[in-house]
């Protein structure tokens, strides 16, 4: 079923406010955007887009930074590989196939609250607390804001063709991620696609971060916005979740990411496989 137009307030608002009817008709009558993504369209002017997992390979970067760091921890702390086997449960990987999960710690945690989760884990294995919180910002903390290299930056699809196609028709793009912002800034240099953003929204800023909705709330706010005018995709559970909460246009899972399919689906309103399914709809 295509979902319901709702004129958004704004434009109502306008009605009341301005003193030029001219104006005010003007804009409750425009034409407006519409975005086809699989096979629903939805009228939106800004797609919100997750990084890892959305835009390159998830797998390819995080779960070769956790163990290096994870190896590195436990020959500094003296600890085996008990210690290791409980690092990687507690941060949602599994050493034995070199998946994440999409509804945990690496997957979802900005790296302030990945490093306390981690310092927490050399704490129960006899390490007193400083010690613990010195030795993961030194060995994991590294390990995951190392600068990402060329190996790491894969694309999932046509990712500069795919935004390229929605700026030109005038759809804003935007990336809200829980990487920090050097290494954010890097991979979209890599991939030859941050002229594309209109805003970068990063872990490491101040202010809320990923999954609080008060970044989509900035993100609308920043564009002169509303947050029903975002579209928001994602690879996992808590993207979704946040877009929902807060009230975005269509909350777009998108797998092979570190969400599973079966996760994602009861919080997505469609599945996709790459952002190549995203595609301007044009004026109605």
């Amino acid at each position: 079923m295509k979902p319901e137009f709702r004129l958004p307030l704004l434009r109502l608002l306008l009605i009341t406010l301005t003193s030029n009817s001219t104006i005010a008709l003007h804009s409750l009558f425009m034409d407006y955007t519409y975005i086809r993504i699989a096979d629903i369209e939805v009228p939106a002017r800004c797609v919100v887009f997750d990084k890892d997992g959305t835009l390159i390979d998830f797998h390819a970067v995080w779960g070769p930074r956790l163990v290096r760091g994870a190896t590195e921890l436990a020959v500094a702390a003296d600890l085996g590989d008990s210690f290791l086997a409980h690092l990687y449960q507690a941060a949602g990987y599994d050493a034995g196939n070199g998946r994440t999960s999409g509804q945990g710690p690496l997957a979802t945690a900005p790296l302030h609250q990945f490093i306390v989760i981690i310092a927490s884990i050399l704490f129960q294995h006899g390490i007193i607390w400083d010690k613990a919180l010195e030795l993961s910002n030194e060995h994991m903390g590294a390990s995951m804001t190392a600068t990402p290299t060329t190996q790491e930056v894969i694309p999932r699809g046509a990712v500069a063709e795919s935004l390229a196609r929605l700026v030109e028709a005038d759809i804003l793009a935007v990336i809200a991620t829980t990487d920090n912002r050097h290494a954010t800034k890097i991979m979209l240099n890599a991939l030859e696609v941050e002229p594309f953003f209109a805003d970068v929204r990063c872990g490491d800023d101040e202010g809320p971060v990923k999954p609080d909705v008060a970044v989509l709330n900035g993100i609308a706010d920043s564009l002169q916005l509303e947050v029903g005018d975002l579209i928001m995709v994602g690879d996992t559970v808590s993207d979704l979740a946040m877009a929902r909460k807060a009230g975005t246009a269509l909350c777009v899972g998108i797998t092979g990411g570190a969400g599973s399919a079966e996760e994602l689906a009861s919080h997505a309103d469609v599945l996709i496989n790459d952002i190549g399914e995203i595609r301007p709809a044009g004026l109605r």
